[in-house]
């Protein structure tokens, strides 16, 4: 994945929300290639002169990016030396423990889906970050089958990073990798009490903002799907009522029945299908909100504001 558009614009929407890259790791050594009406659109957010801007059209890694996003220090590690990385460590192996709570930032953009022991090389990941720091990722969600190892899906996430943890989700974020792709905050499922769920033709990557808040013992105790969690307590979830679509939402059932299946068929052809996120746990972000660091799902927001698709 690499710091393309869609990572560089999440970047600087962690700025603006105060996130601090003054000691960072990349894990894996980003390469950097996105275009220059990106990087315009960030200097304007975060008032970086248009000179600073277009020396980063020469670099091939992401150091640079980060220095300008207030980096003091920027490091890498990768489970090879083949692209110059800082620190070579097999990610799907403990860490050393000179790196522990290090960092400020340890950002993932795209290297964890591509490691086979997941769990452990998150935990790493996570055990690098010093207390009032950040783990920001970038990775790949739906319709990315064969790209790595692994899709990652919002429910992992806000299990993942809990309290128990030491950690507080800040923004999960969903983006469709297609051109003028849109940008949804994610919901707890927790909170919707329902399973977050996306079915829809494009690849998606997967943001996430969480914040080390305390030193405890990541997962002492291994995380547990929440609905399941809910079901065992005796609070289980309602099953969420899937909406009408189609004929069903504009024709009563009586009446449907009269229709002459010709016809049904040419309706449902010329419908258009609704949105994959016409659900309460997304909300629609702006992309000039998305740079300002207005990405979190809050209550301050509709739930299901009407959304363009």
């Amino acid at each position: 994945m690499g710091l393309d558009c869609a990572a560089v614009k999440f970047l600087c929407g962690a700025k603006s929300l105060g996130v601090d890259f003054a000691r960072t790791i990349m894990v894996g050594r980003q390469g950097f290639y996105p275009n220059y009406d990106t990087l315009e659109r960030i200097s304007a957010v975060l008032g970086i002169s248009r000179h600073a801007i277009a020396m980063l059209e020469s670099s091939q890694f992401g150091e640079p990016f980060f220095t300008l996003l207030g980096a003091k220090q920027v490091s890498s590690l990768d489970a090879s030396a083949y692209e110059g990385a800082t620190y070579v460590h097999d990610l799907n192996l403990p860490l050393p423990v000179a790196l522990l709570q290090r960092f400020s930032v340890v950002y993932d953009g795209g290297t964890l889906e591509h490691v086979f022991n997941f769990p452990q090389a998150l935990k790493n990941c996570m055990e690098m970050v010093h207390v009032g720091g950040h783990f920001v990722q970038g990775s790949v969600a739906n319709n990315f089958m064969g790209h790595g190892f692994w899709q990652l899906s919002p429910e992992l996430l806000y299990r993942v990073f809990t309290p128990h943890n030491g950690y507080r989700i800040e923004a999960v974020v969903l983006h469709e990798v297609v051109p003028g792709g849109a940008w949804y905050a994610v919901q707890n499922p927790d909170d919707a009490r329902q399973r977050v769920e996306l079915r829809n033709n494009a690849p998606t990557y997967i943001f996430c903002i969480a914040r080390r808040v305390a030193l405890t013992e990541i997962f002492a105790k291994s995380p547990q799907q929440g609905d399941y969690v809910a079901a065992w307590a005796g609070r289980g979830w309602e099953a969420p009522v899937p909406k009408p679509t189609g004929l069903r939402r504009m024709i009563p059932s009586r009446l449907r029945q009269l229709v002459p299946r010709p016809v049904k068929y040419l309706l449902s052809r010329t419908l258009r299908r609704p949105s994959p996120y016409n659900a309460t746990f997304y909300r629609r972000i702006e992309e000039d909100d998305l740079l300002r660091g207005r990405m979190s799902f809050s209550p301050q927001y509709p739930s299901n504001p009407m959304m363009r698709s």
